[in-house]
């Protein structure tokens, strides 16, 4: 008899042992999930790669990771060895679930961002459509075999995962090998978009999906932390205490890898949306300080970010204030004139995904930006992300909490400076224009809703 894979919040004391199967279970995330069970009380038993019926018998729940590793240069017989270890592989496990005389409750399979192919930094959602290289076309099979699992009234979730960070396996000991010699640096121009996600995230992502019997279909499993190959590559350089300054051509890297070049040099800006809005919390939120974390363990977490909080009180419903916020138009109303912001382009209306550009001109040099709107929370507050510009980060969290008689306007920034080794000299520069904007951001938000109180935290 099955027992409810919901895992409530107090009672893991008096859960009963449920029973996993693992697919892939040697591989660097199946032991991560295996070890996370077994934290649990719960079993984890490894399956082969093509089970059958006999191996499913009396499981509460499958977990999909077999497949053959991308990496390396793609000749014919891997691709086909890529494919047939997803497609035809999952396809044969639903086939033993359908003979399961009492199937698994729950399966969890695995996909990967390249389902979405090479999209620049198009915003990339859940219901975003599928990419058409060949990494794609293979991940869009193999997710359409493993929600064949729904007729059989499994509930299935696919876990659409990003680069993968750990110390000890996966891509970043390779990675990270350059720069032990000074070599190290971003792939080809460094702009593509990289999506990753810690070891302990990913391992804790599959329990998540487990857990919630209210999750179907596709997540993107990665970090909210949206970041560029070039920040990647300056992280990886920060924790290591080298530079990141060589970087390696693209011709360079199709003329090595072949087609899987291709792979390394897509850009995919894939956004956690359905993991956010279920509830997950992520273990490792920031890239800098999960490389921290991960390859120099014990020297805590990185200086190189900086943060600013700036809090003004708003004689003014939460709702009015969210309002003037989420016009684009405002900001430029907001901004000093001396940097002569205009925006270039916004949605209309903004809501999560959408992207705004826009000119300035700081110390008299001209400047674009592309900022993202995600978390978006009316009338509570938004966040906006640098996509391009000039900051390696830039995270600014805007929240309106409801007070007596008003709303507490509260912004927070998360910055991190280009070439953050040289960054000590330009850093208090920096600092001084970030203060005088929002000092002149208060003025004006004070004047337009009669007057208000400010401070800035230190």
């Amino acid at each position: 008899m099955h027992v409810s894979l919901l895992l409530k919040p107090g009672n893991s004391a008096v859960m009963p042992q449920l029973r996993v199967g693992i697919t892939g279970a040697s591989g660097l995330i199946g032991r991560a999930v295996t070890s996370k069970l077994r934290e649990r009380g719960w079993l984890g038993v490894p399956l082969p790669r093509q089970p059958r019926a006999e191996n499913l018998e009396g499981l509460d729940a499958v977990v999909n990771l077999a497949g053959e590793p991308v990496d390396g240069r793609w000749t014919e017989s891997k691709k086909a060895a890529i494919r047939a270890s997803r497609v035809e592989g999952t396809r044969a496990l639903v086939a033993a679930l359908g003979a399961c005389s009492t199937k698994p409750r729950t399966l969890v399979s695995a996909s990967a961002v390249g389902y979405y192919g090479d999209r620049g930094d198009e915003p990339l959602f859940e219901s975003s459509v599928a990419g058409d290289d060949f990494l794609a076309t293979v991940c869009r099979e193999w997710e359409r075999e493993a929600v064949e699992a729904e007729q059989l009234g499994i509930r299935t979730v696919i876990l659409r995962t990003g680069i993968v960070l750990a110390r000890d396996g996966g891509a970043l000991p390779k990675m990270a090998h350059p720069f032990k010699f000074g070599a190290g640096g971003p792939l080809g121009n460094g702009r593509q978009f990289v999506p990753w996600i810690a070891l302990e995230d990913i391992a804790s992502l599959y329990l998540f999906a487990l857990d919630r019997e209210t999750l179907r279909g596709p997540i993107n499993a990665v970090s909210p932390d949206v970041a560029t190959n070039s920040r990647l590559a300056q992280a990886i350089g920060l924790a290591l205490h080298r530079p990141a300054f060589a970087p390696a051509p693209g011709f360079a890297l199709r003329a090595l890898l072949g087609e899987f070049a291709g792979t390394l040099l897509a850009s995919q800006l894939a956004l956690p949306s359905v993991a956010a809005a279920a509830g997950y919390e992520w273990r490792e939120k920031r890239l800098e300080i999960a490389l921290q974390h991960i390859l120099a363990p014990g020297a805590g977490d990185t200086p190189a970010i900086h943060t600013f909080t700036s809090e003004q009180f708003v004689p003014q419903a939460a709702d009015a204030i969210f309002a003037f916020f989420s016009d684009a138009r405002n900001l430029e109303a907001i901004t000093p004139p001396s940097l002569r912001f205009k925006i270039t382009r916004t949605g209309d209306p903004i809501r999560e995904g959408s992207v705004i550009e826009y000119d300035l001109r700081l110390h008299g040099l001209p400047i674009s930006w592309k900022t993202l709107i995600v978390d978006w929370d009316p009338p509570h507050g938004f966040t906006d992300l640098q996509l391009r510009g000039p900051y390696a980060l830039w995270e600014h969290r805007h929240r309106f909490v409801p007070v007596p008689n008003g709303t507490l306007v509260t912004d927070d920034v998360s910055y991190l400076l280009p070439h953050a080794q040289l960054s000590a000299i330009a850093a208090p520069l920096v600092r001084r224009d970030v203060e005088a904007i929002f000092e002149y951001r208060r003025r004006e938000i004070g004047r337009r809703f009669e007057g208000g109180s400010s401070q800035v935290a230190p």
